[in-house]
């Protein structure tokens, strides 16, 4: 059933990218880079990317505070875990062992949506992906803002956006960032505890992607990464100063 977009916006390009494993700094700065060139461009697109993580990195949420970082290193039992910072919202992830996702578009009914429905939208995405491979998820009950401040780490922490097992623990946790023309949706599932690797999730969202929006996926061309690359330099340069930290 296509969910989304509706009726199809026939000039609506959608395209995927399998980034395999990058740096933290790396993969943060992608995913920012391919929202500034995709909310500047025309032509309406849904890029859907995957990814993995080099090394045991954690991300803070954009609003995140940095005293945080101290409480979380202790807690995680190391001090020398790479650490960057997320242009989107939310708690803080220890990534390494989940498989990451980001949904970046400027189609304009997607930018007209509400957050909750947009949300919504890529959920479903993301729960008919898991269905192919067998892995059945349903929403968390609705928490209270009290609730979701209560611990510094997200998959502490549950909201109504986020989706869970049918044993009821956290299975994925997202987050929007929304800027003139253009949003970015991230994602992040622990999938290995039910045997899915991310070369079958990756597959398996990529269709469901096409589904949702009724229209077929296609790798992201060449030519349009390259567009990317010196936004993505510029925004690593960024991302690499630790100055936040004690800020």
């Amino acid at each position: 059933m296509r969910i989304g977009v509706s009726p199809p916006v026939t000039e609506l390009r959608i395209y995927s990218l399998q980034s395999g494993a990058l740096s933290g700094v790396e993969n943060m700065a992608l995913d920012e880079a391919l929202l500034e060139t995709l909310r500047i461009q025309p032509e309406p697109v849904v890029l859907v990317r995957t990814y993995l993580w080099a090394e045991p990195t954690l991300s803070l949420g954009v609003n995140q505070q940095a005293r945080d970082v101290r409480y979380l290193l202790e807690h995680y039992g190391s001090q020398n875990l790479a650490i960057v910072r997320r242009p989107t919202g939310g708690r803080a992830i220890l990534h390494g062992e989940d498989i990451s996702y980001a949904f970046v578009t400027n189609e304009i009914t997607l930018l007209k949506q509400r957050l909750k429905d947009s949300y919504c939208v890529f959920a479903k995405i993301f729960q008919a992906a898991v269905a192919q491979l067998s892995l059945p998820v349903q929403t968390v009950p609705a928490a209270g803002e009290r609730d979701y401040l209560r611990s510094p780490i997200c998959f502490e922490t549950q909201t109504p956006s986020d989706l869970c097992g049918q044993d009821g623990k956290k299975l994925s946790g997202s987050a929007q960032l929304r800027r003139a023309g253009g949003l970015l949706q991230h994602g992040s599932a622990f999938l290995a505890p039910h045997g899915i690797r991310e070369q079958d999730f990756s597959p398996a969202l990529f269709a469901a992607t096409a589904e949702a929006f009724g229209l077929p996926i296609a790798p992201y061309p060449p030519e349009a990464f390259r567009a990317s690359l010196p936004v993505w330099e510029m925004l690593q340069a960024q991302k690499s100063s630790q100055k936040w930290l004690t800020a």
